[in-house]
């Protein structure tokens, strides 16, 4: 009976062991996966940022047409006498 535990131990073991292995080599792949993540962000970033460096004005112009829109329709919704949602009107 003991030799039975003893080479269940092994194998046990060497189950741990090549799991052990399995871990590592999963954490180099995602670690790499990471990297490329990261590189391929910093490009999209600096795609994105190129054109606002260059034309600042523009970038300035079209962010307050954004916020003016968006307040513009927060208020003219703010303001209004009608129900809050279409289903609201048929209650």
């Amino acid at each position: 009976m003991a030799n039975g535990e003893v080479a269940g131990d092994d194998e046990l073991a060497r189950e741990i062991a090549q799991l052990k292995a399995e871990i590592g080599n999963l954490k180099a792949a995602l670690a790499e996966r990471a990297d490329d993540i990261v590189q391929g962000a910093s490009r999209a970033a600096e795609v994105v940022t190129q054109p606002i460096r260059n034309n600042p004005g523009t970038a300035g112009m079209l962010f307050g047409a954004l916020v003016g829109l968006a307040a513009g329709l927060a208020i003219g919704q703010a303001m209004r006498d009608e129900p809050r949602h279409w289903y609201d009107r048929y209650r």
